[in-house]
């Protein structure tokens, strides 16, 4: 009887996390490419030279891509996200490499987009850019951007320190709440999670901003790396991914719960 319980509590559990799993938009490693050119044909370059191709620093060995110090930039299109929703959150994450956490915050980073371009579409920014100094927003932190989103100088609502010491819409903004660490030198993993109320930022799984969603709602389909634009530092970027997490619908919620009270009431059977 016993057995039979947690067979059947452990179906239901299985049942309802079935229908949450998350579909796999883009994730490349940069492991599978046999050298430049193998690169460059999947992530076209967009300016410049483009990215490297590189062995030196990875967080998945062997390879990530490295951009120097000159303008340069890649692109690479996927499968529409569709915009998000209660039952479509969009999630992009990234390895970044912090070359030198010591010097001023430099222009390095990686971009989700719509494909309507930077003018009328959506972009999200995760990594550095040199329009906030190490002072701004309480300190060294890593920072995002959301395309026509005003930054302001006020205390963060969320309790935290002020997210930038540039006014503007599209300025760059301290990732800083909640507790989350100030920058250091190596490898660090930055994600945003996109839902129909909020954008919500990651440094190294930690809850580091949250920004409400009051724009208009987009689709996502490209990932850009580089800046486009020179760095005083270089970098290197590794494991990126980009996927659709379907919110639990009512229904599946109660099968989990469910689920969790059968096995909670057979605990309480064998005692």
């Amino acid at each position: 009887m016993k057995i039979k319980s947690l067979f059947v509590g452990a179906i239901v559990i299985a049942f309802g996390l079935a229908n949450v799993r998350a579909t796999v938009l883009l994730s490349d490693n940069f492991d599978s490419y046999a050298n430049q050119a193998a690169f460059q044909a999947a992530w076209p370059i967009t300016v410049g030279a483009g990215g490297t191709l590189s062995t030196a620093q990875a967080v998945s060995a062997p390879n990530s891509i490295s951009f120097g110090t000159l303008a340069a930039r890649n692109d690479r299109s996927f499968t529409e996200s569709g915009n998000p929703s209660p039952a479509n959150a969009i999630t992009f994450s990234l390895d970044f490499f912090d070359s030198n956490a010591g010097v001023s915050p430099y222009r390095q980073v990686s971009q989700l987009i719509d494909g309507l371009g930077n003018a009328s579409g959506m972009l999200v920014s995760l990594g550095l850019n040199n329009n906030q100094s190490s002072t701004d927003g309480g300190g060294n932190y890593y920072m995002a951007r959301i395309l026509g989103y005003t930054v302001t100088t006020s205390p963060d609502p969320n309790g935290g320190p002020a997210d930038s010491g540039t006014l503007g819409a599209g300025a760059f903004f301290k990732l800083n709440d909640y507790g989350v660490g100030l920058r250091t030198t190596g490898w660090h993993n930055l994600k945003v999670t996109i839902t129909d109320t909020a954008f919500d930022f990651y440094v190294d799984g930690a809850l580091a901003e949250t920004v409400a969603n009051a724009f208009t709602l987009r689709s996502y389909d490209l990932v850009r790396l580089g800046s486009g634009i020179s760095s005083l530092q270089p970098t290197f970027f590794d494991n990126i991914n980009v996927e659709v997490n379907p919110v639990p619908e009512p229904g599946t919620l109660t099968f989990i719960a469910l689920g969790l009270g059968v096995l909670v009431a057979v605990r309480q059977f064998r005692k």
